[in-house]
């Protein structure tokens, strides 16, 4: 069995960055309002605000919700524990069935939260930022159904070729 978990500082950024940003952006869209009397254009910095601070928090909200500060990895499931909004909440995921594996390195980037699935619905988000990424995604792809681990397996074969064209591009510059 393996513990992952993440360090303080993005424990914290993941906890309360959130209301960082919202705090900032809505002492911006207070400026913007006081300045909407002097000209009319500062409606557009207004919506863009507004939409800045929706999307925000949309993310910050799945995360809340769904990324657990510590994964035990066994050889047959998942044990996630210490979640944000519930840190008495824990969620087990039987390896062989989860049902989708998809963000981050499975999308073609090389980091975002990778988001998880099994057949009972239950959904977890795990950042590249966790410590072990490598081995808690390797060992999770060793486990799981075949379709899946060749449909994870087709992505990062996709992510590889697209970074091997891009050095390969640089070398020729």
């Amino acid at each position: 069995m393996t513990q992952h978990s993440y360090g303080r500082i993005i424990k914290l950024i993941y906890t309360y960055g959130n209301f960082v940003i919202t705090f900032l952006m809505v002492i911006n869209l207070l400026i913007f309002f006081v300045n909407l009397k002097v000209s009319k254009l500062f409606i557009f910095p207004i919506i863009v605000s507004i939409v800045v601070i929706y999307i925000v928090n949309r993310f910050y909200f799945l995360i809340y919700k769904t990324l657990p500060r510590k994964i035990l990895l066994d050889n047959d499931k998942i044990v996630c524990s210490s979640f944000i909004f519930n840190k008495h909440r824990v969620e087990t995921i039987k390896l062989n069935e989860i049902t989708s594996i998809s963000g981050g390195i499975f999308d073609g980037r090389l980091n975002g939260i990778i988001k998880i699935k099994d057949k009972r619905n239950i959904s977890i988000a795990i950042s590249h930022r966790i410590s072990d990424s490598t081995k808690l995604i390797a060992g999770i792809l060793s486990k799981v159904n075949k379709d899946i681990y060749e449909h994870s397996i087709e992505s990062l074969k996709k992510l590889t070729d697209e970074i091997v064209k891009r050095k390969n591009a640089r070398g020729k510059n």
